[in-house]
Order: C-alpha cells, then structure tokens, then sequence
C-alpha cells in the first residue's frame, strides 16, 4: 500500500488511529516522519483480540495503569505503547496540496464542517476550483459538501478531492486523492498524477496529435466493464484492470500505456 493509499485510509476513518495497529507499516512512518499525521494522543478505545469473539472495549484507568475489560477475561492491563494514537493533520494536507497545484484563492481553515477549499488551479484549457471533503460515500456527505459549497461562488469547473467515495453530484466532479498525487517517501512532497482538466471534462485544446489507435477497443472494454458492475472506483486501478482485459483479449496486440487509458476512463466517467 502507497503513502497516499494509506493516507486515504486513515482519513476515511474519520477520527484517532492506533500508532500500534501501524507500526509495521512503511507507509504508516513515512506519513509521521513528514508531518501528515498529528502528533500522538491517548486512544478512548481498543480492540480485545484476547479471547475467542473479538470485541470493542473503553480503556479505563485501574490500579495504577491503563487497560481495559473483557467479559470473559476481566481487566487487561495494556502497554503505554498500544495506547498511543495519531490523527490526520487535514490543514497541512489541504496547504500542501495547494502547493502542488499552484493554487490561487486558497482557504487555511475549512468551508463549513469538514468542506475545505484547496485553491484554483490553472489548467491547459481554464482554471478549475479544488475542494477536498473527506469522504463522498452516501446521502449525508452529499449534503453536508453541498451545504457547505453553497456558501462559496460558483465556479464552472469543480474538482472534489476525497479520501473515499465518489458518489455522482450534479456539476462536480470528483477523485480520489490517491488517484489525484502521489507523496514522496524521501521528502514527503506531493507528485501530481493526474489533470484536474481531465478530470473534470474541460475542452482539451487539440495537441495535434492523432488520437490512440486502440481508442475505440478500450473505450468499448471499459464500456462492458461498467455495464456489468466491475468497475474499480479508483482510476488507476480501473485503467490496469482494462490493460488486463486488453491483453487477454488481444495477446498479440501492442497493448497501450496506463496514461491513455485512465484518460479513455476518465472521460467515460464524465459522460455517464
């Protein structure tokens, strides 16, 4: 798992993470080691995996320690070190992203609840609005995101960032944020990977170049994909799900890079 597949993770949990549940966990150090986690705080809450129906137990402070109770086991002292918990730190994520699209009209604290404004950033063809909203999975995220950009002025082209979810909104778009960059283990800056110009449908100005000779193969494969419920949320994932499919199908055949084909997907997911 990536940093930001990880990161993605963490924030769709919506709350406090066990640094002992990660610590085997590269990706868990390198969010830590550059500042996309906050600093350490106690858990409320653990989970006994002690006896034999796995449960959720309050940790409570008893006889001049932490632990917790079990119905079968009674009270379990615990280790300080299971104890400590970290928790996304959005504000630097949202500032850094900003930097990595080159962002103008940018926000330091959040819309309205949990809706934060990264930034416009300038596209080959128009500039696009970026917010970032931790999860868009049901009714209730749509309505708190819609709540909360009701508040700011329309922009023609919006790009929703989330950790998980993409549920379909009338004039938006959105992605996934690891679909969206990358975080670089060494130095902890964000790569972008993808257009927000792609993503959100904007009129590409013409390259000059010809089109991709498998254009039609791939759009007809990720076309049977999404007719029989297969397609994966993430672009990425969906794109090296068709490349698969591609090479099984046509073994002979030079097959086409990633790039194009998240581009034939995405372009699909902007039509349906």
């Amino acid at each position: 798992m990536t940093a930001a597949t990880l990161l993605c993770e963490i924030i769709s949990q919506g709350g406090k993470v066990s640094a002992d549940f990660y610590r085997a966990d590269d990706g868990f150090a390198v969010l830590v080691r550059h500042g996309f986690m906050r600093e350490p705080n106690a858990l409320a809450s653990v989970v006994c995996d002690e006896c034999d129906a796995p449960h959720s137990a309050p940790i409570v402070y008893e006889a001049g320690g932490y632990g917790y109770y079990c119905p079968d086991l009674g009270f379990l002292a615990l280790d300080a070190a299971r104890l400590a918990a970290f928790s996304p730190d959005v504000p630097k994520l949202i500032d850094r992203l900003a930097d990595a699209f080159g962002c103008r009209q940018r926000k330091s604290s959040s819309v309205f609840g949990e809706t934060w404004r990264i930034g416009v950033t300038q596209t080959d063809a128009a500039p696009v609005m970026l917010y970032f909203h931790p999860t868009l999975e049901t009714e209730d995220d749509a309505r708190a995101l819609q709540h909360a950009l009701a508040r700011e002025a329309r922009s023609e082209w919006r790009l929703v960032v989330t950790a998980q979810g993409a549920l379909p909104m009338a004039g938006l778009a959105t992605v996934l944020l690891n679909d969206l960059i990358e975080i670089d283990i060494t130095t902890g800056e964000l790569r972008v990977i993808a257009d927000p110009g792609v993503l959100t449908g904007l009129p590409r100005k013409n390259p000059g170049g010809r089109p991709s000779a498998h254009g039609p193969v791939i759009s007809r494969l990720i076309s049977e994909r999404i007719l029989h419920g297969q397609s994966l949320e993430g672009r990425n994932k969906e794109a090296d799900a068709v490349l698969q499919l591609f090479a099984e199908r046509y073994p002979n055949e030079k097959a086409p890079s990633q790039s194009t084909v998240r581009d034939y997907v995405t372009k699909a997911r902007t039509e349906q």
